[in-house]
């Protein structure tokens, strides 16, 4: 059963309980875009055999990226080794960047699952975390999402 776990490194800030390699640059997108889907069909053959069941972008902040981006990799994936047609294909995302035009564009890209970043809907533990975004938005930004058939 393989799966690909695909880091995108970039942020809009860096909130302050993160460990992760992250970059607050918004430069080098196409460029890391294009570096990865080269990576895939490279490292492909040391993985298991079998269509992906599950394609994860994650990071960083991988909702930066645009619907054509992801789209390229997840081209880039499938140019690799078959997408079972169950695949599960996740975009982590944070509220603030999932406008209601941002949610309808990924939703019609192959992306069928997001994980919003929400780690609470307290507004005063957000601004303690420095997240960008507040309660209200992180309830809006589900509501929308659900609207458009993101479970």
């Amino acid at each position: 059963m393989p799966a690909l776990y695909l880091h995108v490194p970039f942020c809009r800030r860096a909130c302050r309980y993160c460990d992760f390699h992250f970059s607050t640059s918004q430069r080098g997108h196409d460029e890391m875009v294009d570096a990865l889907a080269r990576e895939i069909g490279l490292r492909t053959r040391e993985m298991p055999a079998g269509p992906w069941t599950s394609l994860y972008f994650g990071g960083g902040t991988p909702s930066l990226l645009s619907p054509e981006q992801v789209g390229r990799l997840v081209s880039a994936a499938r140019a690799a080794r078959p997408v079972a047609a169950d695949a599960e294909i996740t975009l982590e995302a944070n509220p603030d960047d999932l406008s209601e035009p941002v949610l309808e564009a990924f939703a019609k890209t192959e992306v069928n699952r997001l994980s919003i970043g929400v780690p609470s809907f307290r507004d005063e533990d957000l601004r303690f975390m420095g997240r960008a975004h507040d309660a209200a938005q992180a309830t809006h930004c589900l509501a929308a999402a659900r609207a458009l058939g993101f479970d």
